[in-house]
């Protein structure tokens, strides 16, 4: 890659970066608000919080999952 593309390259992994935490922090807000609800999160709550969290990560490792075969298609960059 030429020099003079290291910034749009850089910019991009940024945006890309961004865009995925962004999109995790979404995932993990809607699965709490399905399976909790509209409630404040107190002692009597804490075990569909923690099934929440459970099935966040679940899903969460799918995707991390997905996307090791996804770079592995990608085949060599040099």
């Amino acid at each position: 890659m030429e020099r003079r593309f290291y910034g749009v390259a850089a910019g991009t992994v940024s945006t890309m970066r961004l865009i995925g935490q962004m999109l995790s922090k979404g995932l993990a807000m809607l699965i709490f608000a399905v399976v909790i609800g509209r409630v404040e999160i107190t002692p009597e709550y804490y075990s569909q919080f923690l099934s929440g969290v459970r099935i966040a990560f679940i899903i969460s490792a799918a995707l991390c999952f997905g996307g090791i075969f996804a770079s592995l298609a990608r085949g060599k960059v040099r």
